[in-house]
């Protein structure tokens, strides 16, 4: 069976660790822990295991270890919807993602679509021309589960198709 690394990339309180809780184990704490370093997760899918390596957020003060990136075979950009930085970011993100894995897949994840936002349709198709490497972008709950299963199935059947050629 085909295993490979996925890494989890967005700001500090986006629900990354939200996100992999929600489709590892399939619940949600509403109690706020930052990830430090890294946090290493393992799914067994149908036709691969994915190891999720969520990492932690970026802030102004501290960078990315990039060596975190190395020998990942794609990227879930996440941002909180509710946070027009965050969504801002992912730009910058998936730049830095492309500086180590050059033309990775990447998967945006707009989290907390639970909360009352205002994301209009214009700021979804501008997400759609910053890289051609986006295979999809949802919006997601890490709360109810909306979209959860749908960003890391999207990303997996793009590798395991890719990956079999």
């Amino acid at each position: 069976m085909l295993a490979y690394k996925i890494v989890m990339v967005g700001d500090f309180g986006v629900g990354k660790t939200s996100l992999v809780k929600r489709f590892v184990d399939n619940s949600f704490s509403e109690e706020y822990l930052s990830t430090i370093g890294v946090s290493i997760s393992k799914k067994i899918m149908q036709n691969s295991t994915l190891m999720l390596w969520d990492i932690e957020g970026r802030t102004e003060f501290k960078p990315v270890f990039k060596q975190y990136f190395l020998g990942a075979k794609g990227f879930i950009v996440v941002a909180d919807i509710t946070r027009e930085d965050t969504i801002e970011s992912i730009e910058e993100h998936i730049k830095l993602c492309h500086s180590i894995i050059k033309d990775a897949p990447v998967v945006i994840a707009l989290n907390k679509s639970d909360m009352q936002a205002s994301f209009d349709q214009a700021k979804l198709d501008a997400l759609t021309t910053l890289s051609p490497s986006i295979v999809n972008i949802l919006t997601t709950s890490a709360k109810s589960g909306e979209g959860v299963e749908e960003i890391f199935h999207s990303l997996d059947d793009f590798i395991v198709e890719h990956l079999n050629r």
